[in-house]
């Protein structure tokens, strides 16, 4: 079929006023629940708490990419870039030298927003053009569509569009954005709406939704609009709890889907999938903050060979179908976890999951599920230390289950929570910030364990001294 930018530029609808998208709904009693976790870190230093933050820029920066299909990466990969982990080079030089590039772009442009955001600097085309250079600043080509057919072209970097960018999808209808013409006075429009008194007096959650969905309406660029349109959302949630908007690559479906209802009037649905991921942004600092406090696997191992130096709302079924799905990835993140960590000479890990068993719970609000599920930690240090940590973890889900209820690994012997999920996090699918959180998660629950071992050691490599205090 004949491809007619004339005939689309003449369909081009223009974004909606801002007075029209704050007519959305944003529950602020949520939001102040979960923004409050970020306050509650007491314990936490300035230091950590930014570390903690740039695991959750990383990894929004490195999906970002992908999302537009630039390159593919999966949960192990996002997680080890954003990490740091100690592969983290190793693993992007796997990725082949353009690719590397294009992460490094992206991980220097969100460096570039949270910078602005800091200083609150006001948003101004200049800025989003600069964006949109830092961003693509790698990619030296992109295909456009022509009277003929798909060409490929020299991306104009930092400037806008010279030729017609609209996108044919899959019914083979055209999408039609901004004609080239009217970019100029799109873009001014959209900057002033940003810069205006009732948009910056919005909830961040509106802001950013907003400032995202008028963007790629106009999609002012011939390429990178994607990328540029989270990494502008990001300014809001910067600014509002230093925090970028998390969009991963597994949710990009549903982040399709929510703006496809937007274009048909339906806002509220993208706004929804903004406040989604803002959350787990949110909730990824804090899983973050909390592994960053305990014990580090590694460093407990170090620890113990030095002692060894020394001589020393759903249906009840769905609720209960959810919480197996937490256990069996705790288990399986577990397994990977000490498998990763090998087999260490003198120390003995032994996971033992049990099905159908029976434990009690004093967890307010919560329940056992049926069939309940248990596993058993098991850590020895051979002799001459013979110290030994046995862990038996069982799974409490909400006994009146809705949305931001939660389903939790608890440690039986204390009755504590080790690790919790929303509920909207496990139905009906786990989603991919929270399999991010539970990897984070286990490298705690292995550090406190090894700790644990490491402590009632020492107590028999010097009796006198007794067990050390705990940091």
């Amino acid at each position: 079929m004949m491809f007619d930018p004339r005939l689309a530029d003449a369909n081009y609808r223009s974004f909606p006023p801002f007075a029209e998208w704050a007519r959305c709904q944003v529950d602020p009693v949520r939001w102040d629940r979960y923004t409050a976790i970020l306050t509650e870190r007491g314990k936490a230093s300035p230091e950590q708490l930014a570390e903690a933050r740039e695991v959750v820029k990383r990894a929004a920066a490195v999906d970002t990419g992908a999302i537009e299909g630039l390159y593919e990466t999966d949960r192990g990969f996002t997680f080890t870039v954003a990490t740091q982990a100690a592969i983290w080079e190793a693993a992007l030089d796997a990725k082949g030298q353009q690719v590397r590039a294009l992460i490094e772009s992206q991980l220097k442009a969100y460096d570039y927003v949270l910078d602005v955001a800091t200083q609150n600097t006001p948003i101004s085309e200049a800025w989003i053009r600069t964006l949109h250079q830092e961003l693509c600043g790698a990619q030296s080509t992109y295909s456009v569509m022509t009277e003929v057919g798909p060409q490929t072209q020299r991306l104009p970097i930092g400037e806008y569009k010279h030729l017609p960018n609209h996108v044919r999808v899959a019914d083979g209808s055209v999408h039609s954005y901004a004609p080239v013409d009217l970019v100029p006075a799109e873009m001014h429009r959209l900057v002033e709406t940003l810069r205006s008194e009732d948009f910056l007096a919005a909830h961040p959650v509106l802001q950013a939704s907003y400032a995202h969905y008028a963007f790629v309406m106009i999609h002012p660029f011939a390429d990178g609009n994607g990328r540029v349109a989270r990494a502008l959302a990001s300014i809001y949630t910067y600014r509002s709890h230093s925090i970028p908007l998390l969009i991963l690559v597994e949710n990009r479906k549903e982040y399709l889907d929510s703006l496809a209802a937007a274009d048909t009037g339906e806002h509220q649905v993208f706004v929804d999938f903004v406040m989604e991921r803002a959350l787990d942004a949110i909730l990824l600092v804090n899983e973050s903050l909390g592994t960053a406090l305990a014990p580090q696997p590694e460093d407990a191992l170090g620890a113990l060979e030095a002692l060894f130096t020394l001589k020393a709302g759903y249906t009840r079924e769905q609720v209960n179908q959810a919480g197996i799905r937490l256990f069996e990835l705790f288990l399986d993140e577990l397994r990977d976890r000490v498998g990763a960590m090998g087999q260490e000479e003198r120390l003995i890990f032994q996971i033992i999951p049990s099905k159908n068993t029976s434990y009690q719970l004093t967890l307010p609000r919560s329940r056992t599920p049926s069939p309940a599920r248990s596993l058993t930690l098991f850590l020895e240090a051979e002799e001459p230390l013979s110290a030994s940590v046995r862990r038996r973890f069982g799974l409490a889900v909400p006994t009146d289950a809705g949305r931001d209820d939660d389903a939790s690994i608890v440690d039986l012997g204390t009755q504590t929570r080790v690790f919790s999920a929303r509920m909207a996090e496990l139905v009906p699918d786990i989603t991919a910030a929270l399999r991010m959180r539970m990897s984070i998660a286990i490298q705690r629950v292995l550090g406190e364990s090894i700790d644990a071992l490491v402590r009632q050691a020492q107590t028999k490599v010097h009796p006198e001294r007794g067990a050390p205090p705990r940091d």
